[in-house]
Formats: C-alpha cells, sequence, structure tokens
C-alpha cells in the first residue's frame, strides 16, 4: 500500500508492505525499494507480534556497527543505506524471528521537480512476492488553482515515454470547493497488474502530473510558522541564444546499437536548433575530433550548416578507446577562446556530454580529471549536461563533474527509445531563459544564514526556481517577505520585485503523521510542519552540492552565544559555517537518510509479562501498545542534535 501527501510540491510517500517468514529458523529477508533519484528516506519501522520498532538516525559508520552487532546476537533488525551504485537505490534487510510476520513502514520525502511545464510524481511498482493487494492514494493541496492534471497509464522504470491514455483504476476527484486541492485513488486489478509486472525485467512506473496558474508574475511566497518558501517560473520570455558543443563518445563500446541511437537522437536535437543558435561537434575515442565549416569549429545553425552537420553526424563510426579527459578539456578550451575574443556576445554556451564507459586512455585517474575540467572552466563557468549511456558508465564520476559545473547528469537505458531518451533530456535544456539569477530577500526578518540557494547559473524554460529560508520569532504577526530577483535575458537585463506573506491556512498545518497515518498513536515528526521539513530538505540538498563543488565553508565560524528558550522555536538552530557538518546535523535533526546518514532500528533481546512500554521522544510521551507482553524498549532519538538514551524499565 502506497499513501501519498503532496503540499506545496512536497511531497511525502509511505510504503506499507508484508514479509512473512514461513520457515522454523530466523533468516534474514531483504527487498528494494526505488525512490525517485532526489528522494530521502526520513522513516523506518517494522512491526513484529504487534510490537512497533522505530528505526533510529545514525551517521553512517556507526549505524553499521549497532546493525551487525543485532544480527550476530540473533536479535531482528533492518537498516536502511544508500547503495553506492544506484543513488536511487535502497535495500532494507531485516532479520526475523522463525515463523513470523513482519510489517514495515518506509516514509520518504522529495520536493517535487518542475520540467516542461509540469511537475510528476512517480511511484516505482517492484515488488518480489506475488501481491495479494495493492492500493495507490495521493492527495494534493496547492496554495494556487491546479490548471492540469492527469494520470498516464503505467510505464516501465527505465523506459522514457510520453504521458499519454488515462490509468485503468485510477480516479481524479478535483475539490468542489478549493480548486488547489486533488485527491488521486488507484485501485487497480491485482492480477492484471501482477501480469504486467512479470511481463517486463523492469519496474512499473505510476505518473502524476500536474500544474498550477502561474499568473503572477513574482511567483508566490508561502508563510508557516516561521519558515517561507518563495516559488517562481518565469513565463512569456524569449529563448537566448545559444552556442552548444556537443561531446560524443565514438570508443569501440559505443558500436552498433548505441551508435544508431546517438546519431538518430542527434539527427532530431540538430534539426530543432534555432537559427540564432551555435554549434560545435566534438566526437572522442583514442583521439579527439573537431568537426569544421570554413576552418571553424564555430558553426551558426543555418539551415546548411546544420545539414552538412547531420551528414557528419551519419558517419560517425566506433571504435578505439575513451578519452574523456582530452575531449572535455578541448571543448572548454574551444568555448573560452570565444569568451577571450568576445565573440558570441549574450550567447549562452553549454557542453552537452555524453558516453558509455569509463576513462581508458590519457588521463584516467576520476579525480584528475575532475580537477582538469574544473580548471578548464573556471574563467567562461559552462554548464556541462552528462548523459550515461547504459549501466557500465561511472554515472558517479559524471555526477560529479556535472553538480561541479552548473549542470546535471542523467542515466540513459540501453532500451528501444533510448534516441527519445536523450532528446527529452536535451529539450529540458534547449530554451535558456534568464542566466546570472540573483534572489535578494531585504526584509530584516530573515534569517540570512538560513536562505538556500539564491543564486542561480541558469534558468530554462519550463522549470522552477524555488528558495526557503527562517523568519525570526520576533517579527510581526505577519511579516511581509520582500524580494528583489535580477537576471540577463535575451532583450537585456531582467529585474523583478516583489513582496508577499500568503499564509497557508490551518487546513494544511497537520504533521505528515496526522496526515499519513505511520503509526498508531504515534507522532514522530514533533509537530514539525511540512514548510519546516521542507526548507530542510532544500538546505541538505544545497549543502551536499556545495561539498561536492569544493566548497567546505560558508562564512566565518561567529563566537556562540547562548539564547534563551523563549527566544521562539527556530533561535535554536546553530550557525555553523562547515557545510558537510551542517549538512549532517540537519540530516540528523529531520530524521533524512543522505549520503551521510543511515537509518537502524532493532528488537530488543528480551521479552517480559505486561502490555506497555513508553519512551520520550522529541520531548513527547509516546506510547506503544504491544499486545499482551510488556517489552523492554530502547529508544534512541536525536534531541538538537544530541544523541539521548532512553530505557523504558519494566
Amino acid at each position: 500500500m502506497v499513501q501519498a501527501d503532496i503540499r506545496s510540491r512536497y511531497a511525502s510517500t509511505l510504503v506499507t508492505s508484508e514479509v512473512e517468514n514461513t520457515e522454523e529458523v530466523a533468516r534474514e529477508v531483504f527487498f528494494n525499494v526505488i525512490l525517485p533519484e532526489t528522494a530521502f528516506i526520513s522513516r523506518f519501522a517494522m512491526e513484529i507480534d504487534g510490537v512497533y520498532y522505530i528505526a533510529e538516525v545514525k551517521e553512517k559508520e556507526e549505524a553499521w556497527k549497532k546493525y551487525k552487532e543485532a544480527v550476530e546476537k540473533g536479535s531482528a533488525a533492518g537498516h536502511v543505506g544508500v547503495e553506492a551504485r544506484h543513488s536511487n537505490r535502497f535495500r532494507v534487510s531485516v532479520n526475523t524471528g522463525a515463523r513470523s510476520l513482519v510489517r514495515f513502514y518506509l516514509l520518504y520525502e522529495e520536493l517535487l521537480g518542475r520540467r516542461g511545464g509540469l511537475y510528476q510524481y512517480l511511484v516505482n511498482i517492484n515488488p518480489h512476492q506475488k501481491l495479494s493487494h495493492f492500493s495507490l492514494g495521493v492527495s494534493i493541496t496547492e496554495q494556487r488553482n491546479i490548471t492540469h492534471i492527469a494520470v498516464p497509464e503505467l510505464r516501465r522504470q527505465e523506459v522514457e515515454q510520453n504521458a499519454e491514455g488515462s490509468l485503468e483504476g485510477a480516479d481524479i476527484i478535483m475539490s468542489p470547493t478549493n480548486p488547489g486541492k486533488v485527491t488521486v485513488n488507484y485501485n487497480p486489478n491485482v492480477k492484471k497488474l501482477q501480469h504486467q509486472l512479470k511481463s517486463g525485467k523492469h519496474p512499473l512506473q505510476f505518473v502524476l502530473e500536474y500544474e498550477v496558474d502561474r499568473s503572477q508574475i513574482g511567483g508566490e511566497v508561502q508563510l508557516l510558522e516561521g519558515y517561507f518558501v518563495h516559488f517562481i517560473a518565469p513565463e512569456n520570455l524569449p529563448p537566448m541564444p545559444k552556442h552548444v558543443v556537443f561531446v560524443l563518445d565514438t570508443s569501440g563500446s559505443m558500436r552498433h546499437r548505441k551508435m544508431q541511437q546517438t546519431i538518430a537522437a542527434m539527427v532530431t536535437i540538430l534539426g530543432e536548433m534555432r537559427s540564432k543558435d551555435y554549434m560545435t561537434i566534438i566526437s572522442f575515442a583514442t583521439n579527439i575530433t573537431v568537426w569544421e565549416i570554413g576552418e571553424s569549429a564555430i558553426v551558426n545553425a543555418s539551415a546548411d550548416n546544420v545539414e552538412n552537420a547531420v551528414r557528419h553526424v551519419e558517419q560517425l563510426e566506433a571504435a578505439g578507446e575513451t578519452n574523456i579527459n582530452d575531449a572535455l578539456v578541448k571543448a572548454l578550451t574551444i568555448l573560452t577562446h570565444v569568451k577571450q575574443k568576445g565573440v558570441l556576445k549574450g550567447v549562452q554556451p553549454m557542453v552537452f556530454f555524453l558516453t558509455d564507459g569509463h576513462p581508458t586512455v590519457g588521463v584516467t585517474d576520476t579525480i584528475e580529471i575532475l580537477d582538469n575540467v574544473r580548471n578548464a572552466n573556471k574563467v567562461i563557468q559552462t554548464p556541462i549536461f552528462s548523459l550515461a549511456f547504459g549501466r557500465k558508465t561511472d554515472f558517479q564520476m559524471l555526477r560529479h563533474l556535472s553538480v561541479q559545473n552548473y549542470g546535471f547528469a542523467r542515466k540513459i537505458y540501453t532500451a528501444s527509445d533510448a534516441s527519445l531518451q536523450l532528446e527529452g533530456l536535451y529539450k529540458e535544456v534547449s530554451s535558456p531563459i534568464l542566466s546570472d539569477v540573483s534572489f535578494d530577500y531585504l526584509d530584516s526578518s530573515i534569517v540570512t544564514e538560513s536562505l538556500t540557494d539564491t543564486a542561480f547559473h541558469t534558468f530554462y524554460q519550463g522549470g522552477e526556481m524555488v528558495v526557503a529560508g527562517m523568519v525570526q520569532a520576533s517579527a510581526a504577526a505577519e511579516p511581509l517577505v520582500q524580494y528583489s530577483i535580477t537576471a540577463h535575458q535575451a532583450d537585456g537585463a531582467y529585474r523583478v520585485a516583489g513582496q508577499g506573506n500568503e499564509f497557508v491556512p490551518p487546513l494544511v498545518r497537520e504533521t505528515v503523521d496526522t496526515y499519513i497515518d505511520l503509526l498508531p498513536n504515534v507522532n514522530i515528526t514533533a509537530d514539525v510542519n511540512f514548510m519546516e521539513r521542507l526548507w530542510a530538505y532544500l538546505s541538505v540538498k544545497s549543502l551536499l552540492r556545495k561539498v561536492e563543488r569544493g566548497e567546505l565553508h560558508s562564512c566565518q565560524q561567529p563566537v556562540r552565544v547562548e539564547r534563551a528558550a523563549e527566544d521562539g522555536a527556530a533561535s535554536w538552530e546553530p550557525i555553523m559555517c562547515n557545510n558537510l557538518e551542517r549538512a549532517l546535523y540537519l540530516s540528523l535533526r529531520y530524521h533524512f537518510v543522505t549520503p551521510l546518514t543511515s537509518l537502524v532500528v532493532v528488537k530488543p533481546d528480551s521479552t517480559e509479562n505486561g502490555d506497555i512500554k513508553e519512551a520520550d521522544m522529541f520531548n513527547r510521551k509516546i506510547r506503544m501498545m504491544g499486545g499482551g507482553d510488556r517489552v523492554r524498549a530502547e529508544a534512541v532519538v536525536i534531541l538538537a542534535g544530541v544523541l539521548l538514551i532512553v530505557v523504558g524499565n519494566t
């Protein structure tokens, strides 16, 4: 069963699953949960014999140590961690007792991104056991009117399909009184769903897409109990001219199908370039080849030149080794010369980099390649969009490469529609609208150190920019968030100024646990509202990006001053200038499973008579009913960054 709650684009998803050990001995069982790549697991609990055991969030090394100790002693234990190879694939392993039934509760959170003018909410359906029942419910609450919503047919997880048709068994219920609220229920025929799952080797995806009203030019500013979020997606602006440097892998591993699909995608992409755009085509294997017209590698995308470019691409052949370092350095050298000569002013450069493997010739050390590319890109600061074609690509290197260079990395799966995947990813960035975007918040009540990213290298059509932050507890009852947004656009300077204080109504102030029944009579979020969690989520994401870019500090550490508790709920937040420390601190504080943390839950060693156990978690009494037996409960909690051990004795 899947239950989801989406408020102001922030989605919380609860997956509930049952696994039965029918054997006469204890054994460890596993199940994989495929999440959206941007999601953080925030809760994991398991129910054994009517007793609930809630996971602790720990630093990775400490979590694994405690889990292994429990397994060695024969206790039931569960551990959730990030697998290194697939950033969106989590594995939950549990040591179960003989003839026992275990129920799992797994909760993850994410901020829905906007692509192509739509928000997409995805759920991967990938059970390892026969389904006896499956249901999915989604509640959406937006402060603006929902102008579009659709649930297309199920699709394969590794196959990029255009949203089409309507999903059988899915009901969309619009609120008759609130145009910003929608409920979606999906109750499929289980036999048909099971047949669909077995008919392919990849998981199925449930897809929900929607859009909200965009009539206000400054976007929307929402406030809730000391936190604010600012959404903006400028519309109806002309795209800026661009200079795209295509860096295409033509090594031997690309031969046959991959090369054919790359050529087919490039033919389509080149045909969609605008006449004011420019292109450079670099192919690389053991050696680097730069396509030129009239001894120039910088080619205007006129109709004739596009035709010549297509003929060149169609003649590409795959052979040789993989020289990633020299290919990227060459691309950035060309762009640096363009900037130094002062030509192509107002034209946005970008690198579209595709490879299917690891570096095998030239510079092959990953760290050295990342350093070389970063140094070559210091002056021009060009976005690099990396496309990992197939499973054998070093995706972690490509992800670091793009994060460090203002872009993103995506996986291209070797399916029949790989050409469509390539074209779709290019379309995401083919229309730059704004560059050098900067958000300034002028109200003194805004806690400057709390702001998430306020500078965006480039804004692309169909996307959205989001900034969140804290408002001082001493601010007025209804503070105005004053803002100014500056950037460059195709026609010159861009500036939008305004103010907002759209308060989220009480209707959506419940915590995730009151809206999604994670555990009976248990509220483990300590009344942390969704906007505070949204802010924390964005903050951790921002801090981890900074660390990957080599930015280890955001400020100089000030002298810490003790503040009274009555200063307000948000005032306890310490100032941490070390980005890694703060990312870890927020991950622990808000129970996020990030690259720095894991969750672990351990069943107590002994059972005694009784029926109630209590623990103090986040200064709030939690009553967990344990059926007819009293169980010695050990609860480990994180409170304001301090590890507390609370033991309930018999």
